[in-house]
């Protein structure tokens, strides 16, 4: 299994972006993911991510009703309403030189809101993805209902 600081390599992001990932880590327990242009922070492997590192800007995870908090803190800065649940704040470099302390707060605190939220959908299959309901089942004879939720044994 990789290190924070073997993905943080492979990565290879601002001195900026690294001093965050690192603060983060010595602040809090988090798990790194190195996929595509990013490495992923969370609160552990089953956990939603809280933090993307891409070479010259962060995303971090919020509660949309916090977002709107933090956005003034970092000049430049901006909000991505991924989901209803999910709003991204987007932190440059530059923003995070000039505001280190700050990000890593709001970041230790999308770690923590993470470790407390749904588990990561990633790897459970497209159902996950779809946001499709696994199907209901008869209690009695535990077969899959038909689609008008009779059970196909007992009708």
């Amino acid at each position: 299994m990789s290190t924070l600081q073997e993905h943080l390599d492979d990565l290879s992001p601002t001195p900026q972006v690294r001093d965050l990932a690192n603060a983060l880590a010595e602040r809090t327990a988090v798990e790194s993911d190195r996929q595509g242009p990013y490495l992923s922070l969370r609160p552990s492997m089953e956990g939603a991510v809280a933090v993307y590192l891409h070479r010259t800007w962060v995303s971090i995870a919020l509660p949309p009703e916090r977002a709107p908090e933090v956005v003034d803190l970092v000049p430049g800065s901006t909000l991505d309403a991924k989901t209803p649940a999910t709003t991204y704040w987007h932190v440059s470099a530059d923003g995070l030189a000039g505001a280190a302390d700050a990000v890593l707060g709001i970041a230790h605190e999308a770690v923590a809101w993470r470790a407390t939220g749904p588990k990561s959908s990633i790897g459970n299959g497209s159902a996950a993805k779809k946001g499709e309901k696994p199907p209901s089942i008869c209690p009695t004879h535990f077969y899959a209902l038909t689609p008008s939720g009779a059970c196909p044994v007992c009708g």
